[in-house]
């Protein structure tokens, strides 16, 4: 027996060392075709603030989360200022994420499932086209995942306060980088007082303590800076009613007699107006390709290039027939399997609580972007947890696969050895 834990854990070590290099040899190629610039407007302050923090000690005019600067810092103060070496070391991260995928994959549903789901990760090309976005989202990931894979002990009892101190660390962290795995965390403490078997409200109060623990000396620091409590964004409260309305991307009606109002407080007494926009932007946050992309449009490429010289002006990197085929063969079987995935689960009762604790994730994310926009790019956080339901309902799949043609097989296999005789 200690020989067969032995040989298990050895084969599922390489396993997990083949879906990392193979993760990092996709996303190395991936970066070496890019251009030696930024591909997305946001970079530049990302970048900016960076610089600023190292310089002075401060972010400097810069209005959003703080966790993606501070990282960015760190590598300028090890390596410098390059654009290359960040692209390297979140390429080195994806195929951590990579890791966690199948480790989360593991403990859900088996060997099989672990190995699956890590491949479909580090090949998939959200999870590739990440590594090059000198973006937030892949550290957002990642620390999302790391806080998911506390909360799934490799048996089926309850998670121990530990394993919460350190999930609500790892997503006040993640939450310091993007604000709304918040949600996220509301949702889980939601899902452990249903579904958690012990100690619901001490596991409950860990979680938050913990994220605030982290979360709030940020927030007590925007008070300070701009009058108002701000939720980790602050262009929320600078930008975000007139992004309503210079977007057109909601109308509020008022009766003619009302006062004139702000979206806000427009969406506050007219709910049941603006319930149609949600609805629209949570399907817009499944589309299977993407779009409503700034940087798709050229005159906004070089109106952006002209600010600022290192904006990549030429890019494939825009809403095109590739994009959209290569995107669509990507996602819509992956959908699909995940749909097959979540009703196999459910199917099964002792997977019910890891489906929905899986689920409470990712519609923390569909839910609270349907608020305000839905992009597929504001996805990618959530989409390991779609390659792993896919990975299990392709191994739920196969295994109804040769269940109905393996006794036949096996009858003619028979029929012929009984006439030879």
């Amino acid at each position: 027996m200690t020989r067969l834990i032995k040989a298990i854990h050895l084969t599922w070590s390489r396993t997990l060392l083949f879906i990392f290099v193979l993760a990092l040899l996709i996303r190395g190629v991936f970066i070496l075709t890019l251009q030696d610039g930024f591909y997305f407007v946001d970079s530049v302050a990302y970048s900016g603030a960076a610089v600023n923090l190292l310089a002075t000690g401060e972010l400097g005019d810069y209005n959003r989360p703080p966790a993606y600067p501070v990282f960015l810092a760190v590598i300028y103060t090890v390596f410098g200022d390059s654009i290359f070496i960040v692209r390297m070391v979140e390429s080195v991260m994806g195929a951590f994420l990579a890791m966690l995928v199948a480790l989360i994959g593991r403990r859900i549903g088996g060997d099989a499932v672990g190995a699956l789901a890590g491949i479909l990760w580090s090949i998939h090309p959200l999870g590739v086209f990440i590594a090059g976005l000198y973006y937030p989202t892949g550290l957002a990931t990642m620390l999302l995942a790391w806080g998911v894979l506390c909360f799934l002990p490799y048996s089926h009892e309850e998670v121990s306060p530990k394993r919460v101190v350190l999930a609500g660390m790892l997503w006040g962290l993640a939450a310091l980088t993007i604000p709304v795995v918040l949600a996220t965390i509301a949702a889980i403490s939601l899902w452990l007082m249903a579904w958690g078997r012990a100690n619901r409200l001490r596991l409950v109060s860990l979680l938050c303590f913990c994220s605030a623990l982290v979360v709030v000396p940020w927030i007590i620091r925007d008070y300070y800076k701009y009058g108002q409590i701000v939720l980790l964004e602050p262009r929320t409260v600078q930008v975000l009613p007139q992004v309503f309305a210079d977007l057109g991307l909601f109308t509020i009606t008022t009766p003619s007699n009302a006062p004139p109002e702000n979206k806000l407080q427009a969406i506050m007494k007219y709910p049941a107006v603006y319930a149609p926009h949600m609805l629209r932007e949570f399907v817009y946050f499944w589309k299977l390709y993407p779009d409503r992309m700034v940087m798709a449009n050229p005159a906004n490429r070089e109106k952006f290039h002209e600010l600022d010289s290192r904006i990549v002006q030429d890019t494939i990197f825009t809403t095109n027939n590739l994009i959209t085929a290569v995107s669509i063969l990507s996602n819509g079987p992956l959908f699909l399997f995940a749909t097959l995935g979540t009703a196999a689960m459910w199917l099964k009762r002792e997977r019910r609580r890891e489906l929905t604790f899986l689920w409470a994730t990712i519609l923390s994310f569909a839910v609270t972007y349907s608020l305000v926009i839905g992009k597929a790019r504001y996805r990618i956080p959530i989409e390991p947890y779609i390659a792993i339901l896919s990975a299990y309902g392709m191994k739920e799949t196969w295994e109804l696969l040769v269940a109905r043609f393996a006794p036949k097989e096996q009858g003619e296999a028979s029929a012929s050895t009984s006439a030879l005789a």
